[in-house]
C-alpha cells in the first residue's frame, strides 16, 4: 500500500508540474482598456469594461488564444484630454501591452492617439466618433460610425421624416463642435434652416447659469422647431431636465451620446421621474449604433449573458466594446503572435487590421460587419431609436443603405415618391418598423428526435400606415398556417392588428455550440411581398409590457410548457435578422446580383433543457481534458496495483469503476466540444453512441461487480465452482435490462410488445427447467441466508424422519449429508431450504450435544449434577465456555434421570465427545461409589455388581490401586502409603499450585475438576488440560524435584489427597529398583503430554535415562542404573 500511494502521488506531481510548466512556457498577451472609470462617465466605463472582460473569460475558459491566456489591464482616462495623454504614457511606459481598447470621447481618443501613433501600439474606439480621431492616424481605428456620417444622417432625417427646421445647442469641444458643424451644413446643402444656434463651454464653472439662460431664451422662440442637442450624456441630462420644465415641447434630438448608459440612468435620481419613468425622457430622437428590439441573435445573447454575469441591463457600448474585443482576438489569433517581442506583435496586429478592409474580411459580431476604410473607419450603420417610458425603442421610420444604387430600375422615381433619400453622397431606404409582440399560450407535443412541437400564441403588430399583416409565411411551419381575420384597434395614425396561431413547428434554431439535453425551439415569419428595404420587424417590448421586467420571468410564471414534461425553458429571445430569398425572375431585381432578394425575419427562441440532474455538459471542457489524463494513468496505475496488491483488490477495484466513469463521461465531453461549432447534424450519431454507451457500460460493470463480489466469494465459501449456466442467465438478465434501458430511453420507443414476447419465451423455458430452477434460486438462498454451512452438524426432517450428520457439500441443486450411520445423503436444495433443521453449530462455530444419564434415585440429586458437571468437564474436547449444565429430568420406575448439555467446537467430534464424556462419568461416579442402576425386574435370582459406599470409593489405598505410576509399588507399600496421605479441601476458583514455585509432592483428585493453565511469554495464560477424580498430577515434583511447570486452578469444589517427598524416601531408599519402574512410567506420561508417541527408540530412552538420573539425584541414590 505504501508504494502504491507513493507511485500515484508522484504521477500526480510530475502531471501538475508538466502541465504548470506548460502554461508558465505560454506567456500570456496584456490588452488595455482606457476609458472613464471614475467621474462622471464612470457608468460607461464600467459598462465597457465589463463587456471586454465578460469575452476574455469565455476565450480564455477554452484555452485562450493558441494555448496563451488574454489578460486585461484598465486605465482611467476620467474623459478628459489631458488625463487621457497621461494614461497613455503609462501604458507605454509598462511594454506589455500589445493594443488597447478606447477612448470613450473624442477628445480623450484625439489626446491619447498622439501617443499611439507615436509610440506605434494599435487602438479600438468603440464609441468616439469625431472623424479626427482616425483621420492621419495609422495606428487609430474604431468599430463604430463617425461623426460625419451620424450628423449628416440626423440631419437628413429631420428633414425627411420630421421636415421641419432646427435649432442647434452644442458644446464647444471637439465631439460637439465638429458634430453640429456637420449637422448645420447638411441641413442648409438641402435647403433647410438653422433657425438659431447656442454654443457653452462644459469646462465653465458656472456652466449651470449658462444652460439657464439659453433655454430661457429658447422658450421665447415658438419658430425653433426641432432641437438638436450636440452634447455629451452629462451636459445633456441638465439640458433636457431645463426644457422640460420649461415647457418646451418642440422635438428633441441628438446622436449617441443620448443612447448611453449614462444619459438614460441620469434622470433616476429626480423623485418624479421614479414614480412615472419616462417623464423627461420621452419623445426624445436619438442616433445609437444599436437598439436590441432590432438586433441580431448574437446581440441578444450577449445581453441575456451580461445580465445573468453582472445583474444589470447592458447599453450599445457594452455591445461596441464586445465587437472591438472580438475584432482583437480576430487579428492576435491570425498573426500568431507570442508576447515575446512587443513592438513586433504590435505591428502584426495593426497591419491585420488595416487589411481588413472589406466585408469578405470582417469579424460578424453583435453590431454587424466589423471592418475598416482607408481612414480605419468602420462601416456601421444609424438607427434612429425614441425614448419610451425611461427605455430607447426603435422609431417607426429607420433610414437603411442603398447597396446597389446603378442597379436600381428607375431611381428618380423612388427618390420622388421618398422611398429613398440622399445623406451626403449615401443613397437610403426609407424604411417602414412594424412592432411586433407574441404571448406565448402553450407548447405542447414535444418530440425530441425531430424537434417538432406544437404552439398555441397570439400574435400582434403595431404599425403606422396601411399594411397586410396577414400575407406572411411561418417560415418553420411543419404544414402552412393560414391566419384568420384579426382584431383591428386604430388610434390616430397608430394600428394593432391582433391575431390567434395554432401550429405544428420544427425547431430550426441551433446554439453556437451544443450542450447536452438542451434544444432551441422557437417560430419565424416574414412577409411574402415586402422586402427588408421596406419593412423590418422589431420586437414591441412596451406592448409585451417587459421594460421593467423579466421576460423569462413572466413566461416561466405562465408555465406553458405542458406540466408532466421534465423540460424547463432555460431562456427566450425575440430578435430580427435577415433572410434571403431567391427572386424567380422578377423584372424588379434583374440588376440584383445573385438574383437574392432579403427579407426581414421576425423570431421567437425558447432554449429548454431536461430538468432532471446529471453530469454530463456541466463540466468544463478545460477541466475535462485535465480530469480524462488523471483518469487514464489513474487507470493504468491502478491496473498494475491490481496484481501487486490483492488484499486491497475492493478498494483498487472501486476507484477503477470511478476512473472508467470518468473518463467516459469526460471522452464525451471532449468530443462533443471539439465538434461542437456549426451544425448539430453531424453530432446525432456521436451522441447516439455514448448515450447507448451510459446503458452498457453500468451493465458490464454490474456483472463485473457481480463476478467479483458474489460469484468468487460463493465458490470460496462453498469451495464448489458457480455453474456457467447461472453466471450466464444472471450477465443474460443484466444486459437485456441494459437493451430495455435502450430501447425506451435511447430510442424513445414503447416497451409494451417488447416485454409480451419476452415473456412468453421466459414462460415457456420456466416451465421447462422449472424444477432445475427452483433448487439452483434455493441454493443461492441457503449461501446467501446460511441457515447451515458446510461442516456444520444438523438435524434436518424429511417427512416423518430424522437425519442427523455433518454437511459436506452444497452444490447448486443439492445439499449433501454425512450422516451418523457413514454415507452420504443428497437433498434436493428446494426441499432442503424448506424443511425443519436443527443446526448444532449455530450462530457460533460450536456443536451443542447432550446424553441422558440415569442414577439411583437414592442419592441426592445436587451431589449427583455436581458429579455429572465434573465428570463433563474433565473431558478435554468438551469446552467450558458456554458451560456445561446438568439438570435433573424426571423420575422413571427404577431411577432418576438427569441431562448433561455441553458444547464442542467441532461436530465430527461429537460423537467421540460423547463417548469420552461416558467414560469420565463412570469414572467419577465409581469415585463417589455410585454405580449406574439396573432395571428391576421380578426375577427367581438377582446378580449384580456390588455397590461400593462412598468412604470405600474414597480411601486413599483404593486410589493408589488405580493410579499407573503407584503399580510398581507393593502392596505393603501401598498401604504405607494411604495411611500417611493428607486430605485437602478447596473451594471453587483457588490455587493448588502455581507455576514456578518449588514443590515435592503429588495430588490425587478424590472428587471434583481442575483445569491446568500454562503461562506463556507476554504472560499469555492458556488452559492445557481438565483433570477430574482418579487424577493426578505434581508426579515430576514428587520424584525429581522439579518446580511447577503448571498453575492448578479449581474449577468446581475439590477433595484432595497429597503424597509428599518425605513419605517416598524410605521406600526409595530400601527398593532401589521401584526408581526404573517409576522412571518407565513417568516417560511415557511425558512422551504423551508432548505428543510423542511416535517418538523413537532411542528418544524414549534418552527421556528415561533423564527420568532415572533426575529420581537418583533427588533422592540422594549413587546409582540407579
Amino acid at each position: 500500500m505504501k508504494y502504491f500511494i507513493i507511485i500515484f502521488i508522484t504521477i500526480i506531481i510530475i502531471f501538475g508540474l508538466v502541465e504548470t510548466n506548460y502554461y508558465l512556457k505560454q506567456k500570456p498577451i496584456h490588452i488595455a482598456f482606457i476609458g472613464p472609470m471614475s467621474g462622471n462617465g464612470a457608468a460607461a466605463g464600467k459598462l465597457m469594461t465589463q463587456a471586454i472582460q465578460m469575452q476574455l473569460d469565455k476565450v480564455n475558459a477554452k484555452g485562450g488564444i493558441n494555448g496563451q491566456q488574454i489578460l486585461l489591464s484598465s486605465f482611467d482616462d476620467k474623459n478628459d484630454k489631458t488625463q487621457a495623454k497621461q494614461q497613455a504614457l503609462a501604458i507605454v511606459k509598462q511594454n506589455k501591452t500589445v493594443a488597447v481598447i478606447g477612448h470613450w470621447y473624442s477628445s480623450a481618443s484625439i489626446s491619447g492617439g498622439e501617443i499611439y501613433k507615436k509610440y506605434k501600439i494599435p487602438a479600438i474606439t468603440p464609441g468616439s466618433t469625431n472623424v479626427n480621431v482616425t483621420l492621419n492616424n495609422d495606428w487609430y481605428f474604431r468599430t463604430i460610425f463617425n461623426a460625419k456620417s451620424s450628423g449628416q444622417f440626423l440631419a437628413n432625417y429631420v428633414k425627411k421624416v420630421f421636415k421641419q427646421n432646427v435649432t442647434i445647442i452644442q458644446e464647444k469641444a471637439a465631439y460637439g463642435a465638429y458634430l453640429a458643424d456637420v449637422f448645420a451644413e447638411t441641413t442648409i446643402q438641402m435647403d433647410g434652416k438653422v433657425n438659431y444656434r447656442w454654443k457653452f463651454d462644459s469646462a465653465d464653472t458656472d456652466l449651470d447659469k449658462v444652460l439657464k439662460k439659453i433655454v430661457d431664451c429658447l422658450k421665447t422662440k415658438p419658430d425653433a422647431g426641432v432641437i438638436f442637442l450636440a452634447v455629451q450624456a452629462v451636459e445633456g441630462i441638465k439640458l433636457v431636465k431645463l426644457i422640460k420644465e420649461a415647457g418646451i415641447t418642440n422635438r428633441i434630438i441628438s446622436e449617441t451620446s443620448f443612447s448611453e448608459k449614462t444619459f438614460i440612468h441620469g434622470f433616476n435620481q429626480f423623485p418624479i421621474e421614479k414614480t412615472n419613468p419616462g417623464y423627461y425622457t420621452n419623445n426624445i430622437y436619438v442616433a445609437t449604433p444599436l437598439i436590441f428590439d432590432t438586433a441580431n441573435k448574437k446581440a441578444q445573447q450577449f445581453r441575456e449573458q451580461y445580465k445573468t454575469t453582472y445583474h444589470e441591463e447592458p447599453d450599445w457600448a457594452g455591445a461596441y466594446a464586445t465587437d472591438s474585443t472580438l475584432t482583437l482576438l480576430q487579428a492576435i489569433e491570425a498573426t500568431n503572435i507570442t508576447g515575446q517581442n512587443i513592438a513586433e506583435d504590435r505591428q502584426k496586429i495593426r497591419d491585420y487590421l488595416a487589411s481588413m478592409n472589406d466585408i469578405n474580411k470582417a469579424v460578424r459580431g453583435l453590431t454587424g460587419f466589423n471592418y475598416f476604410d482607408k481612414n480605419g473607419d468602420s462601416m456601421k450603420p444609424v438607427s434612429i431609436g425614441v425614448f419610451r417610458n425611461g427605455g430607447i425603442i426603435s422609431a417607426s421610420t429607420q433610414l437603411q443603405d442603398v447597396p446597389y444604387v446603378d442597379q436600381l430600375l428607375d431611381l428618380q422615381d423612388e427618390i420622388d415618391k421618398e422611398r429613398i433619400v440622399l445623406i451626403g453622397n449615401k443613397y437610403m431606404y426609407k424604411t417602414n418598423v412594424v412592432y411586433v409582440g407574441i404571448e406565448l399560450n402553450e407548447i405542447s407535443e414535444l418530440n425530441t428526435n425531430n424537434l417538432t412541437y406544437a404552439m398555441d400564441f397570439y400574435l400582434w403588430f403595431r404599425f403606422q400606415g396601411n399594411l397586410d399583416t396577414k400575407n406572411i409565411e411561418f417560415i418553420n411551419a411543419v404544414d402552412p398556417i393560414q391566419l384568420g381575420e384579426p382584431i383591428i384597434e386604430k388610434i390616430g395614425d397608430q394600428t394593432s392588428h391582433l391575431y390567434h396561431v395554432q401550429g405544428k413547428f420544427k425547431s430550426q434554431f441551433f446554439n453556437d455550440y451544443y450542450a447536452y439535453q438542451q434544444y432551441e425551439l422557437g417560430m419565424s415569419f416574414r412577409h411574402n411581398d415586402l422586402t427588408s428595404n421596406n419593412l423590418v420587424y422589431v420586437t414591441d417590448v412596451l406592448g409585451m409590457g417587459i421594460t421593467n421586467q423579466s421576460l423569462l420571468d413572466k413566461i416561466q410564471q405562465t408555465q406553458i410548457l405542458e406540466m408532466a414534461t421534465e423540460w424547463k425553458i432555460k431562456n427566450i429571445r425575440f430578435f430580427q435578422d435577415n433572410i434571403h430569398k431567391s427572386s424567380l425572375g422578377s423584372l424588379k431585381y434583374l440588376n440584383m446580383p445573385d438574383q437574392q432578394i432579403e427579407f426581414s425575419k421576425f423570431n421567437i427562441s425558447l432554449t429548454i433543457k431536461n430538468s432532471q440532474f446529471t453530469l454530463r455538459g456541466r463540466i468544463p471542457f478545460y477541466n475535462s481534458i485535465e480530469l480524462a489524463m488523471i483518469s487514464f494513468i489513474g487507470l493504468l496505475i491502478l491496473l498494475q496495483a491490481e496484481k501487486k496488491f490483492i488484499k486491497l483488490f475492493k478498494y483498487i477495484w472501486f476507484l477503477q469503476v470511478i476512473c472508467v466513469l470518468t473518463l467516459l463521461l469526460v471522452s464525451e465531453i471532449i468530443l462533443l466540444e471539439l465538434l461542437a461549432f456549426g451544425t448539430n447534424d453531424h453530432l446525432r450519431y456521436i451522441i447516439l453512441v455514448f448515450d447507448v454507451l451510459w446503458w452498457l457500460t453500468p451493465a458490464f460493470l454490474t456483472n463485473l461487480i457481480i463476478k467479483h463480489f458474489v460469484w468468487q466469494p460463493l465458490e470460496n465459501r462453498t469451495n464448489q465452482p458457480v455453474p456457467t449456466v447461472v453466471r450466464i442467465f444472471i450477465a443474460f438478465i443484466v444486459y437485456m435490462l441494459a437493451f430495455f434501458g435502450i430501447v425506451a430511453f435511447v430510442y424513445d420507443q414503447a416497451l409494451t410488445s417488447l416485454l409480451a414476447t419476452s415473456g412468453v419465451i421466459a414462460m415457456i423455458i420456466g416451465l421447462a427447467i422449472q424444477i432445475n430452477i427452483s433448487n439452483i434460486f434455493s441454493g443461492i438462498v441457503i449461501n446467501v441466508e446460511r441457515p447451515f454451512r458446510v461442516n456444520d452438524g444438523i438435524k434436518i426432517q424429511l417427512g416423518k424422519v430424522f437425519h442427523e450428520g455433518r454437511v459436506v457439500d452444497i452444490t447448486w441443486r443439492t445439499t449433501r449429508l454425512l450422516t451418523d450411520e457413514g454415507y452420504v445423503l443428497s437433498i434436493p436444495n428446494s426441499v432442503a431450504s424448506e424443511a425443519v433443521i436443527h443446526n448444532y453449530n449455530y450462530t457460533e462455530e460450536l456443536c451443542q450435544s447432550s446424553i441422558n444419564i440415569r442414577i439411583d434415585y437414592a442419592h441426592p440429586p445436587e451431589r449427583v449434577e455436581k458429579i455429572l458437571l465434573d465428570a463433563t468437564l474433565s473431558t478435554d474436547d468438551v469446552l467450558k465456555e458456554p458451560p456445561p449444565t446438568c439438570r435433573f429430568k424426571k423420575f422413571i420406575d427404577w431411577a432418576g434421570e438427569y441431562t448433561i448439555l455441553f458444547y464442542v467446537n467441532d461436530y465430527g467430534k461429537k460423537t467421540s465427545c460423547n463417548g469420552a464424556v461416558f467414560k469420565r462419568v463412570w469414572i467419577h461416579l465409581n469415585r463417589a461409589g455410585i454405580v449406574p442402576p439396573i432395571v428391576r425386574q421380578e426375577v427367581q435370582t438377582f446378580q449384580g455388581i456390588k455397590s461400593r459406599s462412598l468412604d470405600e470409593a474414597s480411601k486413599p489405598i483404593a486410589l493408589l490401586h488405580e493410579m499407573d505410576i503407584f503399580l510398581p509399588f507393593s502392596e505393603e507399600i501401598k498401604t504405607y502409603l494411604s495411611k500417611r496421605m493428607r486430605q485437602h479441601r478447596f473451594s471453587e476458583g483457588e490455587t493448588v499450585v502455581k507455576q514456578g514455585d518449588d514443590g515435592n509432592s503429588l495430588f490425587v483428585i478424590v472428587e471434583g475438576v481442575v483445569v491446568v493453565q500454562v503461562t506463556l511469554e507476554a504472560d499469555k495464560v492458556i488452559d492445557v488440560a481438565r483433570l477430574g477424580a482418579g487424577n493426578f498430577f505434581g508426579e515430576m515434583a514428587l520424584f525429581t524435584g522439579q518446580k511447577r511447570t503448571a498453575t492448578i486452578l479449581t474449577m468446581t469444589e475439590t477433595i484432595l489427597l497429597e503424597i509428599i517427598k518425605d513419605d517416598i524416601v524410605p521406600l526409595i531408599s530400601e527398593q532401589p529398583e521401584v526408581a526404573k519402574l517409576i522412571s518407565k512410567v513417568l516417560t511415557q506420561r511425558k512422551i504423551k503430554t508432548q505428543s510423542q508417541l511416535n517418538s523413537t527408540p532411542s528418544e524414549k530412552d534418552i527421556i528415561y535415562k533423564e527420568m532415572l538420573d533426575g529420581i537418583g539425584d533427588f533422592f540422594g541414590l549413587d546409582n540407579c542404573d
